[in-house]
């Protein structure tokens, strides 16, 4: 009966785990010069924000993880940089995801990198230093009296 129980227990724990709950939404607002807007919005959900979904539309809009057209699964699918009404989408080997909708002002390039150049530009994107990943990283700034780590 004991064993049972446990059983019991350790299924309605693991249906309560559900991947279709809500997570933590993100939306990049970037506007051209003659003000068209364009968002690049993401979905992290999971214990630690390790599942990603990414959906780039002309409209600020929550999504859901199980919003699987138009979108691209998986954390940091591209970096992307916007500039003079282009936005740039950088991939690594290989073009993974195309917007479908099409603007009146705003242009999307897409760029596959090989791996020395896209690291490069991922190191700038992880300091938002012209290139940005998804979601954009927002700088920490640590007390003045943090200790300090080892000495290599």
């Amino acid at each position: 009966m004991f064993k049972l129980s446990i059983v019991i227990a350790s299924l309605a724990l693991l249906g309560s785990c559900n991947s279709n709950a809500e997570g933590t939404l993100n939306h990049e607002e970037l506007i051209s010069l003659n003000g068209e807007r364009i968002y690049i919005n993401s979905l992290n959900w999971g214990v630690t924000d390790d599942s990603q979904i990414t959906l780039i539309t002309d409209r600020s809009e929550n999504i859901k993880s199980t919003d699987t057209i138009e979108s691209i699964k998986g954390l940091e699918p591209f970096i992307y940089k916007f500039e003079k009404d282009t936005l740039n989408l950088y991939f690594k080997d290989s073009v993974t995801y195309k917007v479908n909708k099409e603007f009146n002002y705003i242009r999307i390039a897409y760029h596959k990198l090989n791996a020395k150049k896209y690291n490069e530009i991922y190191k700038k994107a992880m300091q938002n230093d012209e290139f940005h990943a998804i979601p954009k990283r927002v700088k920490t700034d640590y007390p003045a009296d943090m200790p300090k780590g080892p000495r290599k």
